[in-house]
């Protein structure tokens, strides 16, 4: 029934329109196909058009349904609902002394970044642990920690989450978010749960001076027996890419054991990694100490290729080597931000919001504008293409009767 009632009124909207063309044109057959063909096109592009400038609406086609109905990552997902939140306003609100942050170099003191495993840990079963900013600014790397409680042991996993441009220094750490972490992560530890007490956590050091890799140190050890080793990684960023470098240990062992003989398999010693050296970036300055009475003993300071082709004994007197600084941490200040301060930023961003909309109404009536002069176009363009036929068709119904008056006349 409706679908009668729907080519009834087409058909009408047709015909009311058929009636601008002249009545000659109208009495040839294939000129008046022309003309109603012509008519229903337009009447379908018209409706397009109308329902191109409305709302959104629930009826829709079948494909347009299977695009909108097509499943969703749980990123997407996420990035969507945070896009779509918004704080809420509140009139009365009155102000609020707000913590003030700044950025500080990361590792320095050299070689001091340590990660701690706090109580919580075991209740919540995963934290994540403060990160470090790339010396350009466009990289955050966390570790995150696991806890497993079955054998009460951890393993880590190092993310990256790529910092928003737009943004300035400060409010790119503030606003990054693990939702928008890169899926895979850059290293891992292992995640062999049968040994109790095991712990396994992965430290960044620092970036190079290009902030093209990053050094990180992992610590395994047990949690009544304390550190057994300490391991060193390389990440790549171009080559995307993690190297372990279980080489420096293997030359720190060799060396002493033909220097002094001494044997490490009976003794207790570790690696401390102090960052890249400042003179080659392609090359980890670290620090090595047997604990073989209540003084540590000093093994030298040496270093490392990144690729871990090269070892080499930098001093066994010193541990001052020239490393470099890159990387940055948020710091929180003693101080707070003042009222003025705040009140500034909060007409600014309220000007902002004004021009953001205005800029969205604009680029909305300039899309409506574009719409109608595409539609007025293809309508003129249909028309002029159907006075064309219809001027063919006149001039082949001339031509066929010259020929047929010519044939009766004899000419």
């Amino acid at each position: 029934m409706f679908e009668a009632l729907a080519g009834m009124f087409m058909a009408m909207k047709v015909n009311f329109c058929q009636m601008k063309y002249h009545m000659f044109k109208r009495q040839d057959r294939v000129v008046a196909e022309t003309i109603y063909l012509n008519e229903v096109d337009k009447v379908d592009e018209k409706e397009k058009y109308e329902k191109s400038r409305l709302p959104e609406s629930g009826y829709m086609t079948v494909a347009e349904y299977e695009e909108k109905s097509r499943g969703k990552s749980k990123k997407e997902i996420s990035a969507k609902i945070l896009d779509k939140a918004e704080m809420p306003e509140d009139k009365n609100m009155v102000y609020i002394p707000q913590k003030k942050f700044k950025l500080v170099k990361y590792n320095d003191p050299v070689g001091s970044p340590e990660l701690t495993l706090p109580r919580k840990l075991n209740f919540d079963r995963q934290i994540n642990a403060q990160g470090i900013i790339s010396g350009d600014y466009t990289k955050l790397v966390y570790p995150a920690v696991y806890y497993y409680a079955q054998s009460d042991c951890t393993s880590c996993d190092l993310f990256l989450i790529n910092l928003d441009s737009s943004l300035s220094n400060i409010e790119k750490v503030k606003k990054a978010n693990i939702v928008n972490k890169e899926p895979d992560p850059l290293i891992s530890t292992s995640k062999d749960i049968d040994t109790k007490f095991i712990f396994r956590t992965l430290t960044p050091i620092d970036f190079s001076s290009d902030n093209t890799k990053l050094v990180v140190k992992e610590k395994v050890g047990h949690r009544h027996d304390g550190i057994w080793k300490t391991d060193l990684w390389v990440y790549d960023f171009e080559k995307k890419e993690a190297r372990k470098l279980p080489q420096i240990r293997e030359a720190i062992v060799n060396y002493w054991a033909l220097s002094g003989g001494v044997d490490f398999d009976e003794k207790r010693w570790d690696i401390y990694p102090m960052g890249f050296d400042a003179n080659d970036e392609n090359r980890v300055i670290l620090c090595a100490y047997a604990y073989t009475g209540d003084i540590p003993k000093f093994l030298g300071t040496w270093s490392i290729d990144i690729y871990g082709e090269n070892s080499r004994l930098e001093s066994l007197t010193g541990s001052s080597f020239p490393v470099s600084t890159v990387g940055y941490r948020l710091e929180q200040e003693a101080d707070v931000i003042p009222v003025s301060e705040v009140e500034f930023e909060a007409r600014q961003a309220k000007e902002l919001e004004k021009a953001k909309e205005k800029e969205a109404k604009d680029a909305e009536n300039f899309e409506k504008q574009v719409k109608r002069l595409e539609y007025q176009r293809k309508i003129q363009q249909m028309d002029m293409d159907t006075m064309i036929k219809i001027r063919e068709r006149k001039q082949y119904i001339k031509d066929s009767y010259k020929k047929s008056s010519d044939g009766l006349t004899g000419n």
